[in-house]
């Protein structure tokens, strides 16, 4: 599995810079509305830059939401004067902004929580599949077409996923005929049996093959496992 070359990063994100466009025009639009003696609706404004900010930044977008009511009741004082009935009004809005950034940075670090768990299981299970020692074979249970393979699987086989992926198991893997699959069509149960696997060059791979049927994000599916038998069986013994 190749590494993934992590990509450089800008010094300035694009979510600072679409703050600080918010930010000004917002700040321009209470400059604009207080001079003309609006002193309500324009407000609400507001919540895009702070909820963007508490959510991208979690912390420090609850000190931007607290920096920006500053702002705010600031301007209101320097363009309104000093006017009780708007203060309180002013106060209680900046509360508001406050509050509603808390609330989102708490949403959005139980979020980055789940991400972190979702990507540390999914790097948990490309570990395994990558390096288990046995040849994993996902099949459509209904088509038959071989929907991933495991690079054990490949080894196994002679053949590259990408040369597996959408080709029938049938005469490929798998030499059973069409209509005459042991799991789909006969019903039978495979658990640790002795098989032999196809391999590209025409010859077979005794294997032990264990499928297992189940769902796959509503897909039935077989997982057929495979494990080398030793040409001698007496060969583990003695390793």
């Amino acid at each position: 599995m190749e590494t993934p070359v992590p990509e450089k990063k800008s010094f300035i994100s694009w979510r600072f810079v679409l703050l600080l466009a918010l930010s000004a025009v917002v700040l321009l639009l209470t400059v604009y509305c207080l001079q003309n003696g609006i002193q309500t609706i324009f407000t609400h404004i507001y919540y895009v830059p702070i909820i963007l900010a508490a959510y991208w930044y979690q912390e420090r977008g609850v000190m931007y939401s607290a920096v920006m009511g500053i702002i705010y009741l600031a301007l209101d004082i320097l363009i309104t004067g000093f006017n009780p009935q708007y203060i309180v009004a002013a106060d209680t809005r900046v509360v508001v902004f406050i509050i509603i950034a808390a609330v989102v940075m708490i949403l959005s670090k139980r979020v980055t929580v789940q991400q972190r768990a979702i990507e540390q299981s999914e790097k948990k299970f490309h570990t395994i599949w990558e390096h288990i020692q046995a040849g994993i074979i996902v099949v459509d249970a209904a088509s038959h077409e071989i929907i991933s393979v495991n690079p054990e699987g490949e080894r196994l086989t002679g053949y590259m996923e990408k040369e597996m992926i959408g080709h029938t198991c049938h005469q490929f893997i798998c030499p059973a005929e069409k209509g005459r699959c042991p799991i789909s069509d006969l019903g039978m149960t495979i658990d640790r049996s002795e098989r032999v696997l196809l391999h590209r060059d025409g010859g077979s791979v005794p294997v032990l093959k264990t499928v297992t049927a189940t769902t796959i994000d509503g897909r039935n599916v077989l997982i057929e496992n495979y494990v080398r038998i030793p040409a001698d069986p007496t060969a583990e013994k003695h390793e």
